[in-house]
């Protein structure tokens, strides 16, 4: 059986356990098939339901797993949004690919809500070797909790010289 996060579960039955349906299980299991995926070292990262474009469900999975935090600045502040307009999302994306061996799987059926799309992470034919898997946690969006805002009388202030 598979290794890694799967813990003897087959990627199968993790993807059963996410609520994914027999139909779409195997539509997803015939794509990374056919990029030579390792089903048994695959993770499952999450499911983005988006109605405008596969491009704009990767930046909602980026946005959303990886946020950008800088010491004394509250993730409420305006400079945050700055820098995230900063980050090239197609490259981020690349070296995921890269990196991590990420696939973005748009599943068949449509929803009212938009597309939905498969995050999926593991060692295939362009990613045989997945980089520091174990530094890495991915959690469904059910599963995210927010981080406690931060007592304004801890952060540092920003001031002005005058």
């Amino acid at each position: 059986m598979g290794k890694g996060l799967t813990q003897g579960r087959t990627f199968e039955f993790i993807l059963r356990d996410r609520g994914v349906s027999e139909k779409d299980i195997g539509w997803v299991l015939s794509k990374l098939d056919s990029q030579e995926y390792i089903l048994d070292d695959c993770h499952y990262m999450a499911r983005i339901v988006s109605k405008e474009s596969e491009t704009n469900a990767r930046e909602i999975f980026i946005n959303h797993y990886f946020s950008l935090n800088m010491k004394g600045v509250s993730s409420e502040n305006k400079l945050n949004d700055l820098f995230q307009e900063c980050i090239d999302k197609k490259k981020v994306w690349t070296l995921l690919e890269k990196n991590l061996g990420a696939i973005c799987i748009k599943l068949p059926d449509e929803s009212l809500n938009g597309e939905t799309y498969l995050f999926v992470c593991g060692p295939n034919k362009k990613c045989p070797e997945v980089t520091n898997t174990a530094s890495f946690m991915f959690f469904s969006p059910n599963e995210i909790t927010k981080p406690k805002k931060q007592n304004p009388l801890e952060m540092s202030s920003l001031r002005l010289a005058g």
